[in-house]
């Protein structure tokens, strides 16, 4: 699929720029929008603002294709390949290096098609209510922003085709193997995390020996390690 890219040294945010011109877009190509800064990006919580400063990657993909449920997943899972260097991926679609985040991934299902943006910190550290940290800090180099999207962009489109790689995303899942509560709105959930499903949902075990499916929510270490307890 070809590309067509569009990049803004600065702009509100290039995933409700998306959202909004979508209609314009070539759709039978894959549109890729750039920015050198974003005032308002947010993350996949809508109270939750994802910290944008120059040096870091904000990317956005436009498909006029059909929904699928783990699109978010594979471009973050896209994006961990090519960075490599032991990254993790917390699900749904966050990616860790240590503990500490420094990617998130968010998607949206629009009247033509899907956007997906994702974020990363990569020469620029930056404070948020998580532990944080940037590909800078990890590799102690400074990386070619421009290089890095093309890479993803590439990446995503190859692992489009085809089935969604459940199984090389799961060797990546951290937690696995570990207890974790999983916030589901007010709903708790606590079980071990078995990994995620073909259609990226989570499973988890619970201490009755049931396994959950959840599609959302937000997964933490649980106190007190691993069942039994």
């Amino acid at each position: 699929m070809e590309v067509e890219r569009i990049h803004f040294k600065e702009i509100a945010s290039t995933h409700e720029f998306a959202k909004e011109r979508e209609a314009a877009f070539d759709r039978k190509k894959l549109t890729c929008i750039t920015a050198d800064v974003q005032c308002a990006g947010r993350g996949r919580y809508a109270n939750r603002q994802w910290v944008s400063k120059k040096g870091n990657l904000h990317l956005t993909l436009f498909l006029a294709i059909d929904p699928n449920p783990n699109l978010a997943q594979l471009l973050a899972f896209s994006a961990a390949q090519v960075i490599g260097h032991g990254v993790l991926i917390k699900w749904p679609n966050d990616l860790l290096f240590e503990g500490k985040k420094f990617s998130g991934t968010i998607a949206d299902v629009t009247s033509h098609g899907v956007v997906l943006s994702i974020g990363v910190n990569v020469n620029a550290d930056v404070e948020t209510d998580q532990p944080t940290t940037s590909l800078k800090s990890i590799t102690n180099r400074e990386w070619d922003l421009n290089e890095l999207s093309q890479a993803i962009t590439t990446q995503f489109l190859h692992n489009l085709v085809g089935d969604f790689p459940c199984a090389q995303f799961n060797e990546l899942l951290t937690f696995r193997g570990k207890t974790v509560v999983c916030a589901v709105g007010a709903k708790r959930i606590k079980g071990v995390l078995l990994g995620i499903d073909k259609e990226g949902f989570l499973r988890l075990q619970t201490k009755q020996g049931q396994v959950q499916t959840l599609s959302s929510g937000e997964i933490s270490i649980a106190e007190g390690g691993s069942y039994p307890e």
